[in-house]
């Protein structure tokens, strides 16, 4: 640990906050460094200096932080958060000031102690925090759907996620469904930041990867409806166990951070779907720590996507359908896209297991990048060539 790190002076790569008592107890902690691994070394460097236990301390917020606009970080730069401790009782010093000038961001963890989080959990928040942290049910506004990313004909039967139910889509059209859902489903729902088993602890909910944070109090963040997309050839399978942090520390697996909203698994095994569909069914999962079990509760909504139904002889609430493109609908497509009209022979020259909207993107990228070599061509003759290089007629 560096001698140095409760020394006042001018700093290029990191900086320490902390709100202390009129006793000098210390009930609030925020660190600056380069990234999450320096920061993290940085807050425990600091409780090791000051001979304070990890475990009394709770993490309420970390994250990226955007200092383009500042120069420096210092505790006259930060006069709102300095008002708020001081509204508690507390006093912001810092080890030195911070110079930002040429960053464009900073990691940032900040931390109280647990008597202080007691405290706070225990205030009546006001009328104006209640209206801040009013949740909205979760449904699809199908007008936010990007455009471009689906035929019209499709779109109705994505009012079906308004059910909330556990759901089979069969993806033969290969619609970008992260994108949509992502883009389209709305609503705003309240999570733990933090669930406490058992005092000390703790399983992490709140998750700046996953969750988009809306409003926030002590121990709850309101969030845009979770969808977090899960896909069985980039991610790993650990994403569904609890992951260790530190000695009474969990990350929640990946169901549990898409609390009241959805969890979309690309292709799963379906091993893993019947684990999830039993879990869900017996309302908790299993966590286990020093021989005891603690009952989770769970709450969430499985989309499972897949490219054919072949293998998926399991039972689900709704089934939705969103089979290849047809020549009408693949004719329209071009229409609106390129405000030109091509015929049936044309589109039939590609063949059926190719009319998806991956396709139909790849000729909007082949179309522009021919365009770009060929300005002379008119846009039919540049459409038609586009079609050859798909389906390997040239000549």
């Amino acid at each position: 640990m560096p001698e140095d790190i409760l020394t006042p002076k001018e700093r290029y790569d990191s900086l320490v906050f902390i709100g202390i008592k009129e006793n000098d107890v210390i009930d609030f902690i925020k660190v600056y460094a380069e990234d999450k691994t320096k920061a993290l070394a940085l807050l425990n460097s600091f409780f090791y200096e000051k001979g304070i236990h990890p475990m009394d301390f709770i993490v309420v917020d970390e994250g990226v932080e955007d200092v383009s606009e500042k120069e420096i970080i210092s505790t006259k730069t930060e006069e709102e958060l300095s008002a708020y401790l001081s509204r508690l009782g507390l006093k912001l010093i810092s080890n030195g000031i911070l110079y930002t000038k040429y960053k464009d961001s900073i990691y940032q963890i900040t931390a109280i102690s647990r008597e202080l989080y007691e405290t706070l959990k225990k205030q009546k928040k006001p009328e104006r925090m209640e209206e801040e942290l009013k949740e909205v049910e979760p449904y699809i506004d199908l007008e936010k759907i990007p455009a471009g990313e689906i035929p019209k004909e499709y779109i109705k039967q994505f009012n079906l996620l308004n059910l909330m139910q556990d759901m089979l889509v069969i993806n033969e059209a290969e619609i970008d469904l992260e994108t949509i859902l992502k883009e389209a489903i709305q609503g705003q729902v309240l999570i733990p930041r933090n669930m406490e088993v058992e005092e000390s602890l703790l399983i992490q909910i709140f998750d700046k990867e996953y969750h988009r944070e809306i409003s926030s109090a002590v121990d709850k963040v309101l969030v845009k409806t979770p969808i977090i997309y899960w896909d069985y050839y980039v991610d790993s399978m650990d994403d569904f166990e609890f992951k260790k942090i530190e000695e009474r520390v969990f990350s929640a697996p990946i169901f549990l951070k898409a609390m009241k909203g959805f969890l979309v698994l690309y292709e799963p095994p379906k091993q893993l779907v019947k684990r999830l569909r039993r879990i869900k069914k017996r309302g908790y999962v299993d966590f286990n720590f020093r021989d005891r079990r603690y009952k989770i509760p769970v709450n969430f909504t499985i989309i499972v996507e897949t490219g054919g139904d072949g293998r998926w002889n399991m039972t689900f609430p709704i089934t939705m359908r969103l089979p290849k493109l047809d020549e009408h609908i693949w004719l329209n497509l071009i229409r609106e896209e390129f405000g030109v009209k091509l015929s049936i022979a044309d589109a039939r020259r590609i063949p059926k297991d190719q009319r998806t909207m991956s396709s139909f993107k790849n000729l909007k990228i082949l179309y522009r990048k021919l365009k770009e070599h060929n300005k002379e061509k008119g846009d039919v003759e540049l459409l038609k060539e586009a079609i050859d290089i798909m389906v390997g007629t040239v000549r």
